[in-house]
């Protein structure tokens, strides 16, 4: 069956805090009313008791919903009902945190800590507002008071640093960066953090070697390694190490427009600024670090905390904003994450893509019209480049609009001119596309091609070689495809369904049996995967399975074309020259 091919990483977050899921439930006359409420209503649609604990669920509720905003206002007003109720200040502290609400934040964290002394999230928010105002004692004094184990012993070592370099105490930085040195799995953050803090204190040429052993140690410097790493070999004028450093992540991507500012500005001769210049701004970038630690671990909630932390040290940090976007997006708040992306500067190396993604985010959200606007226009800002084209046509064949598609990726390859091994996946959805509009004979070379650049592609083999086996050409080749299209992946359902379908094809029905049982086990809900079980179950004799297996088919709601030929068959059966041709 064809199918379409569908800044760190770390394992320390032991110490994040466990907020409670449950509150006291009181006396039953306190127990909630939940009720939809008039459209517009200052709740945002519910109508509550005065009671803490409906306010509670209906936080709880909006939080499950991903509208975090609204939950922290139910959570706040509970709060207000019940102000000694800890898991209640827990959880809105945590909820207006996450949502960038600085001052209520701040006022939680001083109620929750008076409570919890140890809360790590709250005295890391109080420690942030401190050295924000030069409060350098009472910021010490938050992270001396942090825990001694875990995630927030390394956030007390990192952020104890930054507060002890403010305070213009070099020496009790370094021992406190130092402190990582220990920590399994933290080499590059160690090393990074350890450059960051040399530089900012002005001994850029003694940074140079932790921001080398941080590239070593990372073993595919990220994104923001190789910005800071670049950066620092561009300002001490070594300008061929900088473009390697800068060219090693190219090369992973080769078509992204980022280090564009950057090799442009090795080619003048010109120096940079600091990216990171001050004990501000580099705790800022600490806390992004961080952060990007804890959504790649799928801890988003925790994530957007440190996010908004570091764009409050650092107000215009677009890689900060840039990761704020993803979080959302991760957890489905798009407009959110929309209106993030929306706040990275048009001079930022981030802007093109972050415009790329917007556009993805309105196909997320069905708004198809104006993702395919913002393409186009990106394509016309940028004539040179495939790449909102390649997208476009993606989300015009996801809508089932293969025409438009096909314009889409004809377009997208004009621009690439001859194309490389990397675009093989331009030619696969193209085809695709070509052959969902009976453009056989271009879908077919665009597949061939592919597979030149790719030979054991298994989605291209996969496709192609079903393609053949429905117009009954090149069997035996399109067996062996199959055969090691499953190989390579054996618990994809639709490769499996596949090889069973040429099996069945060449009159092999036991053969088809086998591999089609396995497919319906891999995606039992599909109804093309179950009717072909029915079609191989009545070639083997076995009658009453087989209309069992359509009759299955049907209930999983099959397009409206298939219906009457399922439906056929449960009627007659198939006669020895009838199939489903599905």
């Amino acid at each position: 069956m064809p199918i379409m091919a569908p800044v760190f990483a770390a394992g320390l977050l032991a110490a994040c805090e466990s907020l409670p899921e449950t509150v006291e439930a009181g006396n039953p006359s306190d127990q909630p009313v939940l009720l939809a409420a008039a459209e517009g209503a200052e709740t945002g649609g519910y109508l509550l008791a005065r009671s803490p604990y409906g306010h509670y669920l209906a936080g709880r509720h909006a939080d499950r919903q991903r509208d975090l905003s609204l939950a922290a206002d139910f959570m706040l007003r509970a709060l207000e009902l019940d102000p000694e109720n800890l898991p209640i200040l827990a959880r809105a502290f945590a909820l207006a945190a996450g949502d960038g609400r600085h001052v209520e934040a701040i006022d939680l964290a001083k109620r929750l800590i008076r409570i919890r002394p140890d809360h790590a999230t709250a005295r890391l928010v109080l420690a942030v507002d401190a050295m924000l105002r030069g409060d350098y004692p009472d910021a010490e004094a938050q992270i001396a008071a942090m825990p001694g184990d875990g995630l927030a012993q390394v956030v007390s070592s990192i952020a104890g640093a930054w507060i002890a370099l403010g305070d213009d105490n070099k020496q009790l930085a370094l021992e406190r960066v130092n402190a990582l040195a220990e920590v399994n799995g933290f080499e590059a953050i160690y090393n990074l953090q350890m450059g960051l803090l040399l530089d900012v204190a002005g001994d850029t040429a003694a940074a140079e070697a932790d921001y080398d052993q941080a590239r070593e140690a990372s073993g595919r410097p990220w994104l923001r390694l190789a910005v800071l790493a670049g950066n620092a070999y561009e300002r001490l004028g070594h300008k061929d190490k900088a473009e390697e450093t800068y060219r090693e992540v190219l090369s992973r991507s080769p078509e992204t427009t980022f280090f564009d500012p950057m090799l442009a500005r090795l080619s003048r001769g010109e120096r940079p600024e600091a990216e990171v210049a001050d004990p501000l701004a580099g705790f800022a970038e600490s806390l992004f670090n961080l952060g990007s630690l804890l959504g790649q671990e799928r801890s988003e909630d925790m994530a957007l905390i440190y996010t908004h932390l570091a764009l409050r040290l650092r107000s215009s940090f677009d890689a900060a904003q840039v990761l704020k976007g993803e979080i959302l997006q991760q957890q489905e708040r798009g407009d959110e994450a929309v209106a993030a992306y929306e706040g990275v500067s048009e001079d930022s190396p981030y802007y093109w893509s972050v415009q790329l993604r917007i556009a993805e985010e309105f196909g997320r959200q069905e708004r198809i019209d104006d993702a395919v606007a913002r393409f186009d226009d990106l394509a016309a800002r940028k004539p040179k480049h495939f790449e909102p084209l390649y997208y476009m046509g993606n989300l015009l064949r996801t809508q089932e609009r293969f025409e438009e598609a096909v314009v889409a990726y004809d377009r997208a390859l004009e621009r690439i001119g001859e194309p490389q091994a990397r675009h093989w996946s331009v030619l696969y959805f193209r085809g695709i596309a070509l052959e969902r509009t009976d453009a056989w004979d271009r879908a077919e070379a665009d597949f061939l091609k592919a597979l030149e650049f790719e030979p054991e592609q298994p989605y291209v083999m996969n496709y192609l070689a079903y393609s053949w086996v429905e117009k009954k050409m090149n069997l035996d080749k399109a067996k062996t495809m199959l055969y090691r299209a499953v190989e390579l992946r054996p618990e994809d359902g639709y490769i499996v369904d596949s090889l069973g379908w040429v099996y069945y094809r060449v009159g092999e029905y036991e053969n088809a049996v086998k591999y089609l049982e396995r497919a319906v086990e891999l995606r039992p809900h599909d109804p093309v995967i179950n009717d072909h079980l029915g079609d191989a179950y009545w070639k083997v004799g076995r009658e009453a399975e087989a209309r069992f297996q359509w009759r299955r088919a049907l209930s999983f709601e099959p397009e409206a074309d298939i219906v009457p030929i399922i439906e056929g068959k449960l009627d007659e059966g198939l006669s020895p020259n009838k199939q489903s041709n599905i």
